[in-house]
């Protein structure tokens, strides 16, 4: 944080923002997995005066030409903030600009990468009036702090090629529902000041040629997880070659072991009521002590501390080819296939059915571009929709389904033959599990990234540092604390909102 300036005027700058004091872990939750290669290391201190609008190069050079193309007098110009600048999705950003340039030349994007300070400039952009007009921003922004949008129902409701159904939708991510009870609604509906351009959810890999080795059967589209799941990680376990039957892991990995808890009968995160943190509540307990027993009882996944040394220069155990079967992020698999290559054949595997449900459950997000209240004041909402829109469209979201540096956030992307296509094998499961049952993070309240703090409390236990029951104890004891401090906030929105559900 800039040393001059005090924690309560950084609160009260990115209030309006939804930034506060666990921004800078928030934006994490949009899976970015590489290191943001930035070239805007100073706007904190530069931004009150002027803007900063370097762009990637590649990109930047054709949109400046097509923008240069089209008269000046007919073009509309805005700022674009993403942190999509290196790898997968860094090339996906160079290839969106340069053919949204090609494509609207009466439009000028001046593209300007997140950098480390980004929270901290972002806060001093609001309060200088100098935001950006649009940006890629994790729900928890929005459903924090709202009034730094703007609504764009209206641009949407008559733009011409804009239809809600074409979108994998998750409610109180880009727009106002107020779904509080699971399942939740998959339609687009509500209240809007966004759309969703990149997508998440928890999926299921396995190593063909460890499982050919170690004898073990093919994954099976009914096995549970205290049954043939764990007797196959059982089977493909050899400690002594620092080979897994699988990898379990708290902390930032939650998309490995909260889909285990569902098995079990949990519900959702967050309450209906906003209060409490549910997720251990319900069997969700049972399933959550299942995945530490994975490491602790039945050894079948390394000691958490010693994953990342045996990952070695591949940074994590599965494209090391150390492990049989991993419960991991289904999509994103463009960091994945360049790292294993073809050192070992891998595919995509049926989830395990839950123990208690009998039925798969996978958590499933979906980042959006945001419509910041600067728009209005400049003037350019509807350019801006126009290029949300475009983000979100058929084009853009086919190219994101051959780079796979994301899950599309279109049905007809994410069942495209490029989707569908190997690496890895058994792709078409990636369908099955965005179509299945599913849980959502509930960022319509404003203080949804309580789960930052209870994760991580939660983690002491697959350390061993605590037993499953106190670190249950102590993460919904903090969870609950921090939901506790903005609930009157969240009755008053939805007073004031209403339901769409």
């Amino acid at each position: 944080m800039v040393r001059n300036l005090t924690r309560r005027r950084f609160l009260t700058a990115t209030s309006a923002l939804g930034i506060g004091a666990a921004g800078a872990a928030a934006l994490a939750a949009c899976g970015e997995t590489e290191a943001v290669e930035t070239s805007v290391t100073q706007a904190a201190q530069q931004e009150s005066a002027k803007q900063v609008t370097q762009a990637t190069p590649v990109a930047a050079e054709k949109v400046a030409t097509q923008a240069m193309a089209a008269p000046q007098s007919e073009t509309v110009e805005f700022e674009f903030i993403s942190d999509h600048v290196s790898g997968v999705r860094g090339k996906s950003t160079t290839w969106a600009l340069a053919n949204f340039a090609q494509a609207r030349p009466d439009i000028r994007i001046k593209f300007t990468p997140q950098e480390d300070l980004f929270f901290e400039t972002f806060a001093i952009r609001i309060a200088a009036g100098s935001a950006p007009a649009a940006a890629l921003l994790s729900w928890n922004f929005f459903g924090a702090h709202q009034d730094s949008f703007h609504q764009i129902n209206d641009v949407l409701d008559r733009h011409p090629t804009f239809n809600g159904a074409d979108l994998i939708f998750e409610p109180d991510s880009y727009t106002i529902n107020y779904d509080l009870d699971y399942p939740f609604v998959d339609s687009f509906q509500g209240h809007a000041f966004g759309l969703p351009y990149q997508g998440n959810v928890s999926g299921h890999y396995y190593n063909i040629d460890l499982y050919d080795q170690y004898g073990v059967p093919e994954p099976s589209a009914d096995w549970t997880y205290s049954n043939e799941w764990l007797e196959a990680a059982k089977q493909s376990t050899d400690p002594d070659n620092d080979i897994w039957g699988t990898r379990i892991s708290g902390g930032g990995d939650i998309h490995f072991w909260t889909p285990i808890g569902w098995g079990f009968g949990g519900k959702q995160y967050i309450s209906p009521d906003g209060t409490h943190t549910s997720q251990f509540d319900d069997g969700g307990d049972q399933g959550f002590k299942f995945g530490v027993d994975l490491i602790h009882k039945h050894k079948v996944s390394p000691p958490t501390e010693a994953q990342r040394e045996l990952a070695g220069e591949f940074g994590d155990l599965f494209t090391a080819g150390k492990v049989g079967a991993e419960l991991r992020r289904g999509d994103a698999k463009g960091f994945l296939i360049g790292g294993i290559s073809d050192r070992f054949r891998w595919s995509l595997a049926p989830q395990p059915k839950g123990d208690v449900t009998g039925t798969v459950a996978v958590h499933r997000t979906n980042q959006g571009h945001y419509v910041i209240d600067s728009a209005a004041r400049q003037g350019v909402v509807e350019p801006v929709v126009d290029f949300l829109v475009w983000m979100a469209g058929p084009e853009m979201q086919a190219r994101a389904a051959t780079d796979r540096g994301f899950l599309p956030c279109r049905w007809d992307a994410l069942e495209s033959p490029e989707n569908l296509a190997a690496p890895p094998e058994r792709q078409d499961l990636l369908v099955s599990f965005v179509r299945g049952e599913f849980r959502t993070w509930q960022g319509y309240h404003p203080n949804q990234i309580e789960w930052l703090a209870w994760r991580g409390i939660a983690h002491t236990a697959m350390t061993g540092d605590a037993s499953v029951e106190e670190a249950i104890e102590k993460a919904v004891t903090e969870g609950d604390r921090i939901l506790a401090q903005d609930i009157d906030l969240l009755n008053e929105r939805i007073e004031r909102w209403g339901r769409t559900t």
